[in-house]
């Protein structure tokens, strides 16, 4: 079965962000995401990295989820 992720990576014609493909899979929440975003403005960390310290997103999760966004950008990228 194809997740909501890989749906949205095979449509898009540009680099697909994670925080949408975190919350098309359901992985975390839209305010977990808005948190995330917030903190990163001041901590410059990376985004998922940011969600796994705070216990939103597993990092199995995370590590697939990048796979998939990385097949995104290879997809724009030719």
């Amino acid at each position: 079965m194809v997740s909501l992720a890989e749906m949205v990576v095979k449509n898009s014609k540009e680099k697909v962000p994670i925080g949408t493909l975190l919350i098309a899979d359901q992985l975390i929440l839209p305010q977990d995401l808005d948190f995330a975003l917030e903190h990163q403005k001041y901590s410059r960390q990376l985004l998922g990295e940011i969600l796994v310290r705070i216990g939103a997103l597993e990092r199995a999760d995370l590590d697939r989820i990048l796979v998939l966004q990385e097949k995104s950008f290879s997809l724009v990228a030719f």
